[in-house]
């Protein structure tokens, strides 16, 4: 079985911090073969994934278990706040 996949990761507000600053945000990332949003998160160095909010190929998603397919695309955001 084995294998990798290739992803596309977008990190909003104060999570852009987490790539290089000349990524502006976007990177591609390559994991094993079906791996999960979990190992995605620990791969790119989030560690409160309590707050976030998680799009993959445009959709709101909300399990962590959800296995990632090669070309998704994965929308990372920050809490939001206001008042």
């Amino acid at each position: 079985m084995g294998g990798k996949i290739t992803i596309e990761v977008r990190l909003f507000a104060t999570l852009r911090e987490l790539f290089p600053s000349e990524c502006r945000g976007v990177k591609e990332v390559e994991l094993p073969a079906a791996a999960s949003i979990h190992t995605l998160l620990d791969r790119i160095g989030v560690e409160d994934k309590t707050t976030l909010i998680l799009m993959v190929n445009g959709r709101r998603v909300k399990d962590f278990d959800l296995n990632l397919a090669e070309g998704d695309r994965v929308a990372l955001f920050p809490p939001v706040g206001g008042g």
